[in-house]
């Protein structure tokens, strides 16, 4: 504060040479710019501290004084520089005593009712407005503190009209002196306030503060941007993995956690999308309103920590839109996570220099060209490596989790083998080991999902598709549907995982879900099941057609069949995966949106697979009926099908393993090839090997 007096008084070329970035500068000058820097981060959070305990309004008082003097000093500061004249020196150093005299009499007036508990809820109101004025003196202090250094290094023109305006603010709320300046101070007042926190709350607060630091706009080095990017998503994945643990082990908690962990994902979706739009066009507009939204958040927090833990409890299960908000925002920080990735890595002609339909012409054309442009760059982000590995990662940790709570050595093979499949059938394979030239000649990982993720259908390649039908139909006949919708397919990893797994709550709890859910094939169901099945033998053929050049069909210069492929995997499986409050988990199985998938449950219905109780007399005494709770499809008539037939099959079974895992008295179990080979040579019926 001093030093933003000494320029009012003194003139801009006080702080020259101080402020230059010379790099001749003597060790004292560095070491007392690193102090003055110093000190005004450590005294800010220790208002911010002080402000996290006022009980009085002689206590409101006194902090918004301090606060407010900080604010003005470095908004006249700027204005200073702007318009430097003895006039404009008089006219804010009598705005700063205007403001002291105002703020010093509010102080004083406040002594009346000194004894006024803020923290009383009957006074709720005020203090919410105090938490927010501490919150706007803090940033405007800060971002002005910023525009003033910037102006006085050069780094910002002073230059007159709103639009300079916009961009030395956006400059100083992007720069180092205020992301720096914000970091350290969330630091410093976690560290004062952490013993008043959960545990878990500071870790996911200390990884807010590191995000922070990991600013890209901060420096304005490619270095610094590469490794800031990378580090700061590498911990934003961790953070969410903390975040879905989190909520595991806490199925119910206080609704102010609740709140700030969505309000904390809002402001990521924002900062990742802030970082993409950076990258691609240098406006960091997006970015910086993410970063002060993230500040928001964080010192709501600190300053009032009560919300955290005095607030009602509630279950995150029972709030529908607050798992669907949840889920949304965190794909979103995701999705745009995976475009930073891909322009880090693939610079950003891996967008600018992406085929879109013109939007010219009749409503019909602008509507059907936007919906593909949309299609296009959606997909280009969903699809790409980056993506499939950040996902695999953060999805993959989940399953990881989860295998410690299982008690069956089988399903814990099988969530490991969901790990490595994904990890080389989904990726390594396909995207790094086969050539992009043999990868349509390569049944079964060429032609993923059956639909055709390599490209057209060509004549040379229709044998590779009709063999990955024989393959996965072959495996699905011998071991049932779960070889890809529990083993092979991505579904496996981003469902059962152990928090998305225990979102199976929604299976009973949803109406639609309910309706999709059923032992029986709903009408729904059928009726999205054929018309999956005609479009993807519609655009299979009109591929195969134009390929051997009898036809000439593209829409907008895409083959029907991979724009197809792109719609159904790039884009609408992962809008079901958020929809599970809405339509439950696996809802690619129930609402029948995947047709490789319900060709994969046809064979395993007439196969070997099925699953089989020990003693039915168990399953007629049993009062928990758990088999049927903590299905992912739903499927409630497992306990009849046991107490009747002594085994369950279903078209929609996908023997993940859930209802053996959840049995009491242990008496499910898997039947498949190798228990029929069992009982055909050694004898043995009882379903064990």
């Amino acid at each position: 504060m001093n030093a933003v007096m000494a320029i009012q008084v003194y003139g801009q070329g006080f702080f020259n040479e101080v402020i230059s970035a010379s790099t001749t500068w003597p060790i004292t000058r560095i070491l007392s710019a690193g102090f003055y820097v110093g000190t005004m981060t450590v005294f800010t959070a220790w208002l911010i501290k002080k402000g996290s305990e006022i009980k009085s309004l002689i206590d409101a008082g006194i902090v918004l004084f301090l606060l407010s003097m900080m604010a003005t000093t470095f908004i006249s500061a700027v204005i200073y520089l702007y318009a430097q004249s003895s006039v404009t020196l008089i006219d804010l150093v009598a705005l700063n005593m205007v403001v002291a005299g105002v703020t010093t009499a509010a102080t004083f007036l406040a002594t009346r009712n000194g004894t006024y508990n803020l923290l009383k809820d009957k006074v709720g109101n005020i203090r919410l407005l105090l938490i927010a004025s501490i919150i706007v003196l803090v940033t405007v202090s800060e971002v002005f503190m910023g525009w003033s250094f910037a102006l006085l290094g050069g780094a910002v023109s002073i230059s007159s009209g709103l639009h300079w305006v916009y961009l030395a603010i956006i400059h100083a709320a992007s720069s180092f002196w205020f992301i720096f300046m914000m970091s350290a101070e969330m630091g410093i007042t976690l560290f004062f306030i952490k013993g008043r926190l959960p545990k878990p709350l500071v870790w996911i607060m200390a990884s807010q503060t590191i995000i922070m630091i990991l600013s890209p706009t901060a420096i304005d080095n490619y270095l610094w941007t590469s490794i800031s990017l990378v580090a700061g998503s590498g911990i934003m994945v961790f953070l969410f993995i903390y975040v879905f643990e989190f909520l595991y082990k806490n199925r119910i908690t206080s609704s102010g956690i609740l709140n700030y962990l969505l309000f904390l994902m809002l402001a990521y979706a924002l900062m990742m999308a802030g970082q993409f739009i950076w990258l691609l066009n240098g406006n960091a507009t997006v970015f910086v309103i993410s970063i002060v939204a993230e500040m928001v958040v964080y010192f709501g927090i600190v300053l009032d920590e009560r919300v955290l833990v005095s607030s009602k409890n509630a279950s995150w299960q029972a709030k529908t839109y607050w798992v669907f908000g949840f889920l949304g925002l965190l794909f979103a920080a995701e999705f745009f996570m995976g475009g930073v990735l891909d322009i880090q890595v693939y610079g950003t002609g891996f967008f600018n220099g992406m085929m879109f339909a013109s939007t010219a012409g009749s409503f019909a054309n602008a509507l059907s060209a936007g919906f593909f442009n949309f299609i296009r760059f959606f997909a280009s982000i969903t699809m790409s490596p980056l993506f499939l590995i950040m996902m695999g990662i953060e999805m993959g940790a989940l399953v990881a989790f989860r295998i410690k709570y299982l008690r069956e050595l089988e399903t814990k093979v099988r969530l490991l083998l969901v790990i490595l499949a994904y990890s080389l059938y989904s990726i390594l394979l396909p995207l790094f080991v086969i050539p992009s030239q043999l990868l349509g000649r390569t049944p079964w990982i060429g032609w993923a999902y059956g639909i055709g993720s390599s490209g057209a259908i060509a004549p040379g390649i229709v044998i590779a598709l009709l063999g990955t039908f024989l393959i996965s139909g072959s495996l699905s006949f011998l071991f049932g549907c779960r070889q890809l919708c529990s083993v092979m397919c991505m579904a496996p990893l981003m469902y059962q995982g152990m928090t998305i797994d225990a979102m199976n709550s929604f299976n009973r709890t949803s109406r639609l879900a309910c309706r999709l859910n059923t032992n029986k094939i709903s009408s729904a169901y059928k009726v999205i099941v054929s018309v999956v099945w005609i479009s993807l033998l519609a655009t299979g053929l009109l591929s195969y057609l134009t390929s051997v050049g009898i036809l000439g069909i593209s829409v907008f210069g895409v083959d029907p069949a991979y724009l197809l492929y792109t719609f159904y995997f790039g884009f609408l499986w992962y809008f079901i995966w958020i929809m599970i409050p809405f339509v439950g988990t696996y809802g690619c199985v129930s609402t029948g949106i995947c047709g490789w998938g319900a060709f994969n449950q046809l064979i395993s219905r007439v196969g070997l697979f099925r699953l089989k109780v020990k003693d039915k007399a168990l399953c007629t005494s049993c009062t928990t009926k758990d088999c049927s709770k903590v299905c992912p499809l739903g499927l409630t008539g497992l306990p009849a099908a046991f107490t009747a037939k002594g085994e369950f099959r279903n078209y929609k079974c996908i023997g993940d393993g859930n209802c053996v895992s959840a049995c009491p008295h242990r008496n499910i179990s898997f039947y498949d090839v190798r228990h029929w080979l069992s009982a055909r040579f050694l004898g043995q019926d009882d379903g064990t090997l």
